[in-house]
């Protein structure tokens, strides 16, 4: 079977509608009328329909694989509007069928099927299938030639060389076993530099792959995709393209002129994206307001606007030197408003399963991610976040539900989670768990009114985001708010999480927490020096913990070091260890006697759910930095004396390299893939390790 068919789409999110029973006894009684799922590489999405829900109901989920162990518990459903809830599972397998078991609990009682079982099925890892006709092109005459006869299953294969006009594709499409690939004839990437409107400009296609390009256009957009669907861009260097206001190396738009409409489908990964020849932006974020770019400065890594669509995958990407680095979930403030209670928002906006994970930013003047506008199921996890503005911006989002977990954020001028907008809309649902979030440090002045770790500010409307197993780290207050002219923040839950602040010797200015709520609100703007002086006030962080968490702020790869990018992991001695809470779906992998807190596991476990994996001789792998220019370090935690072997293979299990073969020497095994002189092209590799009885496979991805 072609793997693009799992890929892309199809198979991989389904709908099952069901009937709604009714009853003269049951008129206050709820039920799941239909039940929406999505699987993706190593993530899942479930929504249900809840008929007749008056706001008293839950829903728990399980899963297990197929035919296989018992059930575990997934993250509870989350309610997103009047009558649905959505919740995500992690860690799943590639090419992996799960059995799913819902139930629906409701005081006023349940009809229907309940407990509900139904199957999802992750898609197996990206590749690019064979072709149906190879052509070659050395010149931007033969390109524009091999573009007029472009058919489904070409793949267009440039030589080295400068293409000045592009790649522009008007209403052609490939299929979802056959699609259109343009690539590289050898690992060296051709250069894209297009006209003034894009570099790469596809217009009403679908079933594209743009694999090993270059792409630099400073007179328009680097790549752009309008009416468009089921689209991939992999290993390519997309820069320096058009400097000015809101401008894109990597822009979609407009997934209603599909065919069909709102389809969705993108997938952005292997990338580098990046702004690198620009005006310098100064150490807090200037000059001028941070939001604004400096000349020569394109404005967005990734952006997404005007309903693109959904199904987008953003993951393994190198990205910096821009304004916002991703900016995946478009129209924020558009028309219609809706507010928590309305019902079938996603008939209105589409967006929804959302996945950015394992990329790298940094040096954004404003937001590494912004996730501003409207999603679903978004997930944001395993995310490596620099020097910027606010690592992450949910200013506003909504109805969610969206999970930002186990993220690295360091580096940040303002907050790790920016909450302050004039933008129409109640943010709601965004939940923030096992984060680690380190404020830079600064010298002139050490510390100022500017800096927090987690900021909301006015004016806002704002609601129902959980912090807990996080870290925040501050260089001034840990937790800061402005509600002075209308608006809100209500219903916030945090605890568990480690807070701490270097400021607290300091005696002009010595709070470290600024709580705000609501104009009539007695607590509205209280502030507090000591964090037993919140906890008692607003009755947050009940089982929080103060205490420096003791992070290793060694560089993390080879980034530069005024990125602020950091290893963050934590030292034996931390407050942190077995501190946490558990989280179904989420941490039930853990080794202790309870989860640690922050985004490192001090002995994280794989990721096969149905393995008592506290028994296994591979205790931990730890890759770093993952993606990776040349060289990769691998950090093995096994059982000592044990028969072990370590490999580096292809996706199609080719052995590239054995890094160790024959018994462990010590319980931690530490090697270096340096392929730097190898002639070996971007993209992913496996590394596969062999311990006694356990066979684990951890990604590297490549990215030159």
């Amino acid at each position: 079977m072609n793997y693009l068919l799992h890929n892309l789409r199809k198979i991989n999110h389904s709908v099952v509608f069901l009937a709604m029973i009714f009853s003269s006894n049951c008129l206050l009684s709820s039920n799941i009328s239909e039940v929406k799922t999505y699987g993706n590489f190593e993530t899942a999405g479930i929504i249900i329909k809840v008929d007749g829900m008056n706001f008293n109901e839950s829903a728990q989920i399980e899963y297990k694989k197929a035919g296989t162990g018992l059930f575990k518990p997934g993250h509870d459903f989350v309610r997103y509007d009047g009558n649905h809830l959505a919740t995500s599972l992690f860690k799943l397998e590639l090419n992996t069928t799960y059995d799913l078991r819902i139930t629906l609990n409701d005081p006023d009682g349940v009809t229907g099927t309940n407990p509900m079982t139904i199957k999802v099925t992750t898609k197996p890892e990206f590749s690019i299938p064979v072709p149906l006709r190879i052509v070659n092109v050395s010149n931007q005459t033969e390109l524009d030639e091999a573009i007029t006869n472009l058919q489904a299953g070409d793949e267009i294969r440039l030589a080295a060389g400068t293409y000045v006009n592009g790649i522009h594709v008007f209403n052609i499409s490939g299929t979802i076993f056959n699609p259109i690939v343009f690539t590289s004839q050898n690992i060296t990437k051709p250069i894209i530099q297009g006209n003034t409107d894009n570099g790469i400009g596809i217009e009403a296609g679908a079933y594209f792959i743009f694999n090993n390009l270059e792409v630099h256009n400073e007179s328009g957009a680097g790549v752009f995709f309008r009416g468009c669907h089921d689209m991939v861009i992999t290993n390519c260097y997309i820069h320096d393209n058009q400097p000015g206001d809101y401008t894109a190396n990597i822009s979609i738009q407009h997934g209603e002129e599909g065919t069909p409409p709102l389809a969705g489908n993108f997938l952005i990964m292997n990338n580098v994206i990046s702004d690198e020849i620009h005006d310098p932006v100064e150490e807090n974020q200037g000059p001028g307001e941070p939001n604004t770019n400096v000349p020569g400065q394109s404005y967005f890594g990734i952006d997404c606007r005007y309903t693109p669509g959904p199904f987008i995958t953003i993951r393994n990407n190198l990205i910096y030197g821009v304004v916002d680095g991703i900016h995946p979930c478009a129209d924020e403030g558009g028309s219609p408003v809706m507010g928590p209670d309305e019902l079938d928002v996603l008939n209105s906006w589409v967006d929804r399963e959302l996945d950015i994970y394992n990329n790298v930013i940094y040096d954004c003047k404003d937001d590494d991610i912004e996730l501003d506008g409207h999603m679903v199921n978004g997930r944001v996890f395993d995310n490596r976040l620099g020097k910027c503005e606010n690592t992450i911006s949910v200013a506003p989002i909504y109805p969610g539900p969206v999970f930002v977990v186990r993220n690295y954020m360091s580096g940040f001028h303002q907050g790790c989670i920016k909450q302050n907008t004039g933008v129409e809309g109640i943010s709601r649902g965004v939940i923030f768990y096992h984060n680690t979030a380190m404020e830079k440090p600064r010298t002139i002045p050490a510390h100022c009114g500017s800096e927090n770790c987690l900021y909301r500010g006015e004016p806002a409307l704002q609601q129902n985001f959980v912090y807990k197993n996080n870290i925040f780290y501050a260089r001034g207050r840990v937790y800061n708010g402005d509600m002075y002219s209308g608006g809100y923040h209500r219903y916030d839950t945090l605890d568990y999480n480690i807070n701490y602040s270097t400021k607290e010797a300091e005696s002009a200015n010595p709070y470290i927490y600024k709580w705000v709520s609501y104009d009539l609100d007695p607590l509205n703007n209280s502030r507090y020096e000591t964090m037993d002086g919140f906890r008692i006030a607003t009755g947050q962080e009940q089982h929080g913990v103060w205490g420096d968490p003791k992070l290793n702020t060694s560089l993390y790869g080879n980034f530069p070091s005024g990125m602020y990018l950091y290893t963050m992991t934590i030292d034996s001695s931390s407050v942190g260890i077995d501190r946490g809470v558990l989280i179904n779906g989420i941490n039930n992998d853990f080794l202790g006697s309870a989860p640690d807190i922050g985004a490192y596991e001090t002995s994280i476990t794989g990721k096969d759910e149905n393995i008592d994996t506290r028994k296994t001789p591979i205790k931990a792998v730890h890759t770093c930095p993952n993606p990776f220019s040349d060289a990769v370090l691998i950090n093995v935690v096994v059982e000592a004396g044990i028969e072990l072997k370590v490999d580096i293979q292809d996706l199609l299990g080719n052995n590239i390299k054995t890094l160790f073969e024959g018994k462990s020497t010590s319980n931690e095994m530490k090697f270096n893939w340096n392929c730097g002189e190898q002639r070996i092209s971007s993209g992913i590799y496996l590394l596969r390790i062999v311990a006694g009885n356990e066979n684990r496979i951890e990604k590297l991805v490549l990215s030159r």
